[in-house]
């Protein structure tokens, strides 16, 4: 199963509302446009988008979702706020190894989805592999037996942009 994280795009700054009502702005929803058809050949398979429920990450979820084949669902998972539990993300991870989903996103923040990210590349907790906003990781399970697997690709909105 192909695991993959994305980083919410570039939001308004947080000085006059609350943070998980902070949209992406013009600029950020552009950037992750441009990044998006190298999005469609690197997101395939992708039957699920999993997003956390403040609003930029759920603009993001639906920008990767236009950008990838198929038009999958998107499911919304508090195990992907900023401050959650990992083992509650990994929970989610768990139970689409278990319906042999072949491809899953999960759109969110920092550090939440970096320290996902080291869980998944290590095994154990406490190590953050950082996503820049916008940034695409692919982590690849080889079976549906062990949560550590193998880092297929990482790439930054920005050279996204530079390959499409």
């Amino acid at each position: 199963m192909l695991i993959y994280l994305l980083r919410h795009g570039r939001a308004e700054d947080g000085f006059d509302k609350p943070d998980d009502l902070r949209e992406l702005t013009d600029d950020g929803r552009e950037r992750l446009r441009r990044a998006a058809p190298v999005w469609r050949r690197l997101a395939d398979p992708l039957d699920t988008i999993c997003a956390s429920p403040l609003v930029r990450a759920q603009q993001t979820a639906i920008e990767l979702r236009d950008a990838v084949r198929g038009k999958p669902a998107i499911e919304t998972h508090s195990a992907l706020v900023p401050g959650a539990r990992i083992a509650e993300a990994l929970e989610l991870v768990t139970a689409a190894l278990a319906a042999g989903r072949a491809g899953v996103a999960f759109v969110g923040h920092e550090p939440h989805l970096g320290l996902l990210l080291g869980t998944l590349l290590t095994g154990g907790p406490g190590l953050a592999l950082p996503l820049k906003k916008g940034m695409l990781v692919g982590v690849e399970l080889p079976s549906s037996a062990s949560l550590i697997g193998e880092l297929a690709f990482a790439l930054t909105q920005r050279a996204a942009a530079r390959l499409s």
